[in-house]
């Protein structure tokens, strides 16, 4: 063992206090080549890593991508990544020397002045382990007020806040926060304490890293596992003159190496080879990362965070549980591994630990709960007194008869009355608290689960008999509670190995004897419905797909399964979980409260949809052109174009159909004026005076929906609303049905936008909350992306609600169904379509015309005014090419223009103080904000990690254009003018920003008593600024949003210094696609890297309906390739199983190497094993098949130069002839009927000629046939019949 280092309570402070082994979690950021002590290969495409504070500030991308690869062994510590001090450098093999300096030295000199730089080193194979979170104040002295217990009480520790020095006697220091414990005996107690837990060869160390390019998923992953070797002696700083003085605090560096046994060769332990899994997964889409992948135990949770943190037996167990599953899945694509090394040491581990664990993991909750002062300490001390297979419950007995032998800080707090509770405890009692700690629980948990008054106060209605005859209830009870017990928890307390089993067998009623034993089968069904709901978006599961995921989950035993076990057991699954059936018989099952949202959905929309319409005679043209007239600019006596005459024609059927209808869609893309309709209606004098909600998903949307319908400030969230009325939860972010809790019947009409966001549950419980309503309106594009979560309601109801003929209807709107198909975006010429919104139409799921495939090269020529293709190939290329059209888009001199790219942000050249500069403001009278301009241009991207990413893409354009204000926010002392960087994003002055929390009563000047923050709100950091006239110290970040002009709203620092919380702003010149749905832009940059695992059709249409003016899209790789994401096999919509009005019905399509499952009801699936795009070609396909002619559904064809996609087409080898077969749909729309002759004409300059045949040979190269559908008439099957005799030779 090295120098200095201690085994489990040797060297502990006297009044800290050794615990029991336990072991550690070590967070590292990722790294590209293995933590090995070397620069990362590619420095900028690694933005998992910048996910830490220090690593996101302090990274020199430059320095680093100039040294790539190289090791930091022969670097001046000056020259360190910032890596190194978050455990970058674990697997290094040479020693790294450093000298510390005191955080608090320069800022706090009163106080800690007299702190020196203190020399300090990472031995090799080692890391510095810090626990943040017991070095917290707030986690030492415990707080009432956020229900945080005192590490101080639950550990009997001789910690002493009086010890704590007064910031305040600081210059500078208006207020002490007592943020982190300061003084040095104070922190000895906590860090020897803390690291009284690990123990050499004993103690296993789990690192792991909090983002990962894995997978975009909040999970942490697991980097790799191995024994702890060695942890150092506390280090103490030194101070200026070689001594403390008399009346000052000491100080202890809160590092401790923390050396550990995974080595390249011989190693025990291992580190998953993740990067190679990363290289491999670029050349084979068919890699499913995230299964690959080792991520932490979501019961675990808070064991894997704040830097270095405890792991409980039970919680490592579960750790190796979880990289025994991702080795297997791994191993199938990377062959020259040493898997079976690493499973033989995981099952070595497990058998090991499973001992250790023993019986009763959670005994100290357990005693917790019971009563007893300070259980955990009890439990431990009474651990400490056996060994092997130690029963400690009549070792409990015996300490409480003679508590004498009890040491003083357990014996004082045992009295008569504690005796005699346990003496006299009912048998039933006594066997709950025996059943829950066998479970290791946390204290909360056991509680409410011991005491019949907490489980009644959280609506668990059980009695302690119920939970003994079924252990698992103690999970399915608490699945939906905001810290819930894990079904792993439970499980490896039933069934813990044999030799635990044999020693305390679980008694009667609680044994499970059988791995397929009812009890625990429906718990699992139970989760694997939950799971699927959450992260898939299933209302339910065939049952054959619930069989296959639980015989797949890492049980030990396993959980064997079948259909055969499952059908006897049907009876015991109810309430909880219904089988249902969905097609040609088959089972599926769905948990309660799905049946009863669909069940709900169902019926109120149903008989919306067939009641007695609203009465009431309006001109709705005179409406509709009120509402336009009042938004145009310039002459009204301008005549409309007969493009906004027929916009006009379609709004004013919609407003009908909205004002008449007990429940109406209203749809259409961005641009065909939604918000002009809702706008209409809502100025109708009879909707005023019965009353108007409305109601969106999100804040932003929120906003956006109060400013075009003209009703500002009197909109909610679907939140805010069913909060007040006993349908959400906040704490555990709950939508549900209330029955007995009251209804809103105060609006008649009830507007929802964005409805394409609404789950399940949030739809279900918005019917519930209302009543006596007139109409109820639901808003949105149900082809942008579903929501996250369960369900797509909205999809649904559309379907449900959609005539049948809608297809061949150039107006859409009919019965309850209206849906916009007019875009009038600028730019465009009367009659013509804009080539963006041809585009995006692609991706839109809906029947396509026969001439919209010239779209590709139309945007490929370069020709369209309104979209710009820009390729890339390599991810270095990216950020390049991306400034090129910054530059070009924003009008910038150079790329290197910092104040026009400022300008182009709202901010305001000046010149001050004999200088030049730039002004952020917020808007004041005629004065404009800079938000007026945060939404005039916007970057997306699909992903945020790598290259393409936006977390790359923002920290590039903050470092290219923002150099001199981030030179200013650098500055400290008296000439400080603006804030500090604040957060790990270090947003400045000027910066552009989203708000991603929704907050009530947000500081704003000017104040406001309305003032509210959105999740998804984009603004611009306007302060604060130190001037003359505002001569205070900046201390404060200022944002005015560009929803809420003239206001400035303030962040406090604190706000962005917490370990495991997310700020509440992010930077915002590049944004996911997913955080720009509902927002509209001038000008979109669209980055689409290939490949890209999470894009979906939808994705793409949501990005491509962004701009009000022009897109930018930059492709990598052929841009054609992105075709394969208009097809139904890419949209994740079709992929989810619900049963709203009828049940899905999953039909397994193989794509590019994969297997999907797609709803069979949202698609259109020929005999062949296709997929077609409409009806209409469907049946076409269906009817060559049965006629037994061979066909190839859109096979590309050159004409005229241009690519084209015939519907069909048709090759008789042996006549030598070759049919091309094309459907028009809508030819009554003038823009398809153009577009339809330039393609009829280009087959006519290929020599392929329409119809008649000739009698002799013409010498055409080709013949095409025709079939057309008129407005209303449909497909003429008779026009099919005629095509397919010809191909036959019939006549």
């Amino acid at each position: 063992m090295c120098r200095g280092c201690f085994l489990g309570d040797e060297r502990v402070i006297e009044g800290a206090r050794a615990l029991p082994v336990q072991h550690l979690t070590i967070r590292v950021p990722w790294h590209d080549s293995g933590w090995a002590g070397t620069f990362c290969q590619a420095c900028t495409a690694n933005t998992s890593c910048t996910v830490l504070p220090r690593i996101a500030t302090a990274r020199d991308d430059v320095f680093e991508a100039l040294h790539s690869g190289e090791s930091i062994e022969q670097l001046d510590r000056s020259q360190y990544p910032p890596c190194v001090d978050e455990h970058g450098t674990f697997m290094a093999n040479f020693p790294l020397s450093m000298q510390k300096k005191h955080p608090y030295a320069e800022s706090a000199k009163a106080t800690h002045g007299h702190f020196a730089d203190t020399p300090y080193t990472i031995r090799p194979y080692s890391a510095a382990g810090i626990p943040f979170r017991w070095m917290l104040r707030e986690q030492v002295e415990g707080s009432k007020k956020w229900g945080v217990t005192s590490l101080k009480e639950t550990l009997q520790l001789a910690y002493q806040s009086e010890r704590e020095p007064d910031l305040t006697i600081n210059k500078g220091w208006e207020k002490d926060k007592k943020t982190w414990v300061q003084e040095g005996t104070n922190q000895r107690v906590i860090l020897d304490t803390f690291f009284s837990v690990a123990k050499p060869d004993e103690s296993l160390v789990f690192f792991y890293a909090k983002r990962t390019p894995l997978a975009e998923d909040p999970r942490r992953v697991i980097i790799g596992v191995g024994r702890v070797k060695a942890v150092s002696a506390p280090t103490e700083y030194h101070y200026l003159g070689g001594q403390r003085p008399n009346d000052s605090i000491s100080g202890y560096l809160w590092e401790r190496n923390v050396e550990h046994s995974i080595r390249p060769k011989n190693s025990d332990g291992f580190l998953l080879p993740y990067q190679q899994l990363l290289q491999a997964a670029d050349t084979d889409e068919s890699i499913d990362l995230v299964a690959c992948t080792a991520f932490a135990p979501d019961e675990y949770f808070a064991s894997y965070s704040y830097g270095t943190e405890h792991m409980a037996h039970d919680g490592a167990i579960s750790s190796l549980l979880a990289i025994e599953k991702a080795i297997k899945a791994m191993r199938q694509h990377l062959a020259d591994e040493p898997w079976n090394d690493y499973l033989t040491w995981i099952d070595a581990e497990l058998n090991r630990l499973w001992k250790v664990r023993g019986a009763f993991p959670g005994l100290g909750a357990a005693l917790n709960a019971f009563g007893f002062p300070h259980g955990n300490l009890l439990a431990w001390y009474l651990a400490g007194q056996g060994g092997e297979n130690f029963d400690p419950w009549p070792a409990l007995a015996d300490v409480l008869k003679k508590p004498e032998g009890l040491p003083s800080y357990l014996r004082e707090s045992i009295g008569d009355t504690l005796r005699k509770k346990w003496d006299k405890l009912l048998p039933e009692r006594r066997a709950l608290l025996t059943l829950l700690a066998r479970f290791n629980l946390t204290d909360t948990q056991a509680l409410r689960w011991y005491q019949p008054t907490e489980r009644e106060k959280l609506g668990i209605d059980l009695a302690d008999a119920a939970v003994l005859a079924n252990p698992y209830l103690v999970y399915e009870e608490d699945r939906l509670q905001a810290d819930p017990v894990a079904f792993e928890i439970v499980d490896r307390g039933v069934f813990p190995p044999e030799s635990i089993r044999t020693a305390f067998p679980l008694p009667e009623p609680s044994l499970v004897r059988e791995a397929i034993d009812e009890r625990r089968v429906r718990a699992a069904m139970l989760l694997t419905l939950e799971e699927a709901a959450r992260t898939e978006g299933h209302t339910y599961l065939m049952a054959n797909w619930v069989v296959q995921r639980i015989r797949d989950r890492a049980l030990q035993p396993e959980c064997p399964l079948d259909m055969d076990t499952l059908s006897i057991m049907e009876d015991c699954l109810s309430p909880k979980i219904e089988s249902i059936q969905v097609k040609d018989g088959l089972r599926a099952f769905q948990l309660d409260r799905y049946v009863e949202t669909s069940t709900l959905i169902r019926s109120k929309i149903s008989k919306r949809k067939s009641r007695k319409a609203n009465v009431g005679e309006h001109d709705w043209a005179a409406l509709v052109d009120a509402v336009i007239d009042a938004n145009k600019d310039g002459d009204l006596k301008t005549k409309p174009s007969t493009r906004d005459l027929a916009a006009r024609k379609e709004k004013s059927a919609a407003l009908e159909v909205l004002y008449r209808s007990g429940v109406s869609v209203l749809m259409g893309a961005a641009g065909t004026g939604k918000s002009t309709l809702l706008k209409a209606l809502c100025s109708i004098e009879s909707v005023k005076d019965k009353g108007i909600l409305l109601l969106a998903p999100t804040g932003k949307a929120r906003v956006r929906l109060e400013q075009t319908s003209g009703m500002a400030g009197q909109g909610k969230t679907v939140a805010q609303f069913l909060n007040g009325l006993e349908r959400y939860d906040g704490n555990t972010g709950r939508y549900y049905i209330n029955e007995g809790a009251g209804r809103s019947a105060m609006h008649a009409t009830v507007i929802i936008d964005e409805c394409s966001m609404l789950t399940e549950e949030q739809l279900a419980a918005l019917l519930d909350a209302v009543e006596s309503v007139d109409r109820l309106v639901l808003v949105g594009d149900p082809k942008q992306l579903p929501p996250i979560g369960a369900g797509r309601p909205y999809v649904d109801i559309v379907n449900f609600l959609k005539p049948e003929n809608v297809e061949s209807l150039r107006t859409r709107v009919a019965g309850c169904f209206a849906e916009l198909t007019v875009t009038m975006r600028q730019g465009a010429e009367d009659g013509v379509v804009r080539e963006d919104v041809l585009l995006a139409q692609t991706f839109s799921g809906q029947p396509l015309d026969a001439g919209s495939d010239e779209i590709w090269q139309t945007v490929l020529s370069g020709k369209s005014s309104h979209v710009q293709l820009v390729r890339w190939n390599k991810p270095d290329q990216l950020q390049q090419l991306l400034l090129e059209q910054l530059k070009i888009e924003l009008n910038l001199s150079s790329i290197a223009d910092e104040v026009g790219f400022e300008e182009s942000l709202g901010g305001v050249h000046s010149e001050f103080e004999g200088g030049s500069t730039v002004f952020f403001n917020t808007q004041y009278g005629n004065r404009p904000g800079a938000s007026k301009k945060a939404e005039a241009w916007q970057i997306l991207s699909p992903i945020k990690q790598y290259q393409a990413g936006v977390t790359a893409i923002n920290r590039a354009l903050q470092q290219q254009f923002r150099k001199s204000f981030l030179k200013l926010a650098a500055q400290t002392g008296w000439t400080k003018k603006i804030p500090s960087p604040a957060g790990p994003e270090g947003i400045i002055y000027g910066d552009k920003v989203i708000n991603v929390v929704n907050k009530n009563g947000r500081d704003s000047y000017p104040a406001k008593d309305d003032a509210y923050v959105a999740n998804g709100d984009i603004g611009i950091v306007t302060g604060h600024r130190k001037t003359k006239a505002r001569n205070w110290s900046p201390y404060e970040i200022e944002v005015e949003l560009a929803s809420q002009p003239g206001f400035s709203y303030k962040y406090k620092p604190w706000e962005f210094d917490a370990q495991e919380g997310s700020p509440p702003l992010e930077l915002a010149y590049a944004l996911t696609v997913h955080k720009t749905q509902g927002s509209e832009f001038d000008t979109t940059f669209v980055v689409v890297p290939n490949p890209c695992r999470n894009l979906t059709r939808e994705m793409l249409y949501t990005a491509l309906t962004r701009q009000r003016d022009k897109i930018v899209i930059l492709h990598q790789g052929e841009f054609r390739e992105l075709m394969h994401f208009s097809q139904e096999a890419a949209s994740e919509i079709n992929r989810r199983m619900t049963n709203l009005f009828s049940p899905s019905a999953p039909v397994e399509i193989k794509v590019r190497n994969k297997s999907v499952f797609l709803d069979e009801r949202l698609i259109y699936l020929t005999e062949n094993g296709e997929l077609v795009r409409s009806k209409s070609e469907w049946i076409i396909a269906d009817k060559l098949k049965a006629a037994g002619i061979k066909y190839q559904y859109e096979q590309p064809l050159l004409l005229d130069g241009v690519q084209r996609f015939p519907d069909f087409t048709i090759r008789d080898e042996d006549a030598g002839t070759v049919w091309y077969w094309e459907h028009n749909g809508m030819l009554s729309d003038d823009e398809y009927q153009k577009r339809w002759e330039r393609k009829r004409a280009a087959y006519q300059k290929a020599n392929i000629l329409p119809l008649p045949l000739p009698d002799q040979d013409d010498g055409r190269d080709g013949t095409l046939l025709i079939t057309e559908e008129r407005e209303g008439m449909g497909l003429d099957l008779n026009a099919i019949l005629t095509n397919i005799n010809l191909i036959l030779g019939r006549t």
